[in-house]
């Protein structure tokens, strides 16, 4: 049996190899991006603004520690998993709206952020990861509440470091490239004038 030979055509090989690997342009997280937050149990947590939050889905002893953040609300989008064995010790108020990856809806959007802006304190957003329906509400949320334009909200949403899976779910930029702003606005604004 012989040994791996190194010779000068596998070093030309490699050479060129490693000269056609490109590097994604570096750059500074943009300051108006989330916020990450430290000294919790939980993973991808991070402060949207005031009144929103977002993160992976919280355990018992994160969900303990979400008031000390001021949190008084969650907006769970999972499926099948409901918060209420988790956050039994506590008293935060618990919504959740069931959300299918796959096929998210402009009306279910519509419904998260009627949610958020009828809170009565903080909020937090979360799915099983935090990284793509809570993505998706967060750049909903950007869009319509904060009037960042579609590609500033999905610029945070995929390079914001929160773990949104392009591969699995392009329908996800889709409906935020398709969101009828307007339409989304004039739902929110009709049910504040009831």
């Amino acid at each position: 049996m012989t040994g791996f030979r190194t010779t000068p055509r596998f070093y030309a090989i490699l050479l060129l190899a490693l000269s056609s690997i490109s590097y994604a342009d570096t750059r500074l997280r943009p300051e108006v991006w989330a916020s990450p937050v430290i000294g919790s149990e939980l993973n991808n947590f991070y402060r949207i603004d005031n009144h929103l939050y977002r993160s992976e889905q919280p355990g018992d002893e994160a969900f303990g520690q979400l008031t000390a953040f001021g949190i008084t609300e969650v907006l769970n989008l999972r499926e099948f998993h409901s918060d209420d064995d988790e956050a039994r010790k506590t008293q935060l108020t618990l919504h959740q709206l069931k959300l299918r990856t796959g096929k998210v809806t402009e009306d279910q959007l519509i419904e998260a952020l009627r949610i958020i802006k009828n809170s009565k304190g903080p909020l937090l957003v979360h799915c099983w990861h935090g990284s793509d329906r809570t993505g998706t509400v967060v750049a909903t949320y950007r869009i319509v509440e904060q009037d960042w334009s579609k590609q500033q909200a999905l610029d945070e949403m995929i390079n914001g470091g929160y773990g949104y899976h392009a591969a699995i779910f392009p329908n996800l930029v889709e409906l935020i490239n398709g969101l009828d702003v307007e339409r989304i606005k004039t739902a929110l604004n009709s049910e504040k004038n009831l």
